[in-house]
Formats: C-alpha cells, structure tokens, sequence
C-alpha cells in the first residue's frame, strides 16, 4: 500500500511497511504506517545543553519540560535495540518494539504495555488497562496514532503547545525524531511516566 504525502506543492510517494504482532494466543497481521495525514512539524531549537542524568531542574522560563541528556541517550539507545530485536511480544523493526524497549528501560511494569495490538490500538488496550490516557502530552508518555504508530515524547513546550517524539520506522528509521502540535491523527497520550520506577530526569527550563 502507498500513501500520498503532501510536502509543500509537491507530492511524495510514501511506502508502507507491513508487519506482524504478536499476540497473547493468536497473531494479527496490520500495516505499521510510517507517516501519516495531519501532523504538523515544526522546526524547534533546544538552548538547553545535556545534564547530568541525576540532576532535577525546577522553574519555568520557557516553559519546556525534556528529558536530560544522559536519560534521552539511553532512550535512543533503548529504542534502537527495541526496533533491531523486537521486544515483550512485538516485532523486529517497528515503532512498537522500539516504544516498548524505552518503556523497559524506564522500568515500567511489562504487563502495562505488553501485548496492547498495533499502534492505533495502543489507547484503548491501555485504558482497558486502567491506565491514564488522555490527549495531554507529557515527557515520558506515549503517543498512539489513528495510522498505526506509536512514538515517545521526549519534549514538551506549554507555552508553543508543541512537543517532540522520537520514533522508529518512520520511513522505515531506526530513530526519527520530530516535533509535533496536536492533531486529528492522535488516538491518545498514554502516561506510562507515571508507572516509571526509574530514576528518571526531567528537566524544566
């Protein structure tokens, strides 16, 4: 299947990977789109440079919340595995294992994100789950697209109503990463940050 994707006045021809997930007692076949309608990006700059992956910066300047350096290195890291291998039920070289193995890495409960279907379904099986989900985006959280994506948001502007993901299998990437606004596409925000047991680092700037 080929999607048309709209780039300024012109067109660009898209593909589709298919692939396969795993489920607890059957296996469901679904399309794991790389790109989808109704996103918009934007081209942001961080002035904030990496700190230590222990330190907690409070206040409000700007109005940003980000992962520190070290912590979003080693989700990048975490990420990357996640697609390469496949992880907790989903496949080699999709967006899902490579949300799935940050979320192992954060030490989120597997049983919270294991098994939720294709990215689309990721919302729902999570509120079946008695997880909080809403269309508010916060650092450490999980975006569920309508498209069959999933991604993790690493940057959050209160002030733009911007933030930033990073993905896997966008155009069939290992990493991606892009800064988004709300949009029709977005299925829910599933806070898995909430869940986390990890000593993660946050900063607000």
């Amino acid at each position: 299947m080929k999607l048309l994707k709209q780039i300024g006045t012109s067109l660009k021809l898209v593909g589709c990977a298919c692939c396969i997930t795993v489920g607890l007692s059957d296996t469901q076949v679904s399309a794991d789109q790389v790109s989808w309608p109704g996103a918009t990006t934007v081209q942001t700059t961080s002035a904030v440079q990496n700190q230590d992956s222990s330190s907690l910066i409070t206040g409000n300047i700007s109005g940003t919340h980000l992962l520190s350096g070290q912590a979003l290195m080693a989700a990048q890291q975490a990420g990357q595995q996640g697609f390469y291998d496949g992880i907790d039920g989903y496949p080699v070289g999709q967006c899902t294992g490579f949300v799935a193995a940050i979320l192992r890495q954060q030490q989120i409960p597997v049983n919270t994100y294991s098994y939720l279907g294709n990215g689309d379904q990721w919302a729902e099986s999570a509120t079946q789950r008695g997880l909080l989900v809403d269309f508010r985006p916060a650092v450490g959280s999980v975006v569920s697209f309508k498209s069959m994506h999933v991604a993790y948001v690493t940057e959050v502007n209160d002030i733009t109503g911007t933030f930033k993901i990073m993905e896997g299998n966008f155009e069939g990437q290992s990493l991606h990463e892009r800064t988004l606004t709300m949009n029709d596409d977005i299925a829910g925000i599933i806070h898995f940050e909430k869940l986390s047991t990890a000593s993660q680092s946050t900063l607000t700037v």
